[in-house]
């Protein structure tokens, strides 16, 4: 299969954007370990988008403005809502331990 016909892997969840682009994806991978295979999650955070002033092209942002707080907060909470009641099919939910770590 060419590069051009393989499947895109989509997100399991998507929030957003909101203005500036700003969203939240929650994706499920496939993992191969010593346990044999598994599905994880993981969170990404889209990056703020501006336009430049002088090139005027729009390019990403690695920080966010004190406006932009609202909509993280609320697409963080909206994707953490989502892990939470709908676990991986056959696994166990996520738990954390004493120690801080988080035992699949």
């Amino acid at each position: 299969m060419s590069e051009s016909t393989k499947p895109q892997n989509k997100p399991e969840l998507s929030i957003g954007p909101f203005a500036g682009g700003i969203g939240v994806a929650v994706w499920r991978n496939d993992v191969q370990t010593d346990d044999g295979p598994r599905t994880i999650r993981s969170i990404t955070i889209a990056p703020r988008r501006y336009r430049d002033k002088t090139t005027g092209e729009w390019k990403d942002s690695d920080s966010y403005r004190p406006i932009d707080l609202a909509a993280l907060i609320l697409a963080l909470q909206k994707a953490q809502e989502h892990i939470y009641t709908n676990p991986v099919p056959g696994q166990e939910q996520e738990q954390e331990h004493d120690d801080g770590q988080t035992k699949f």
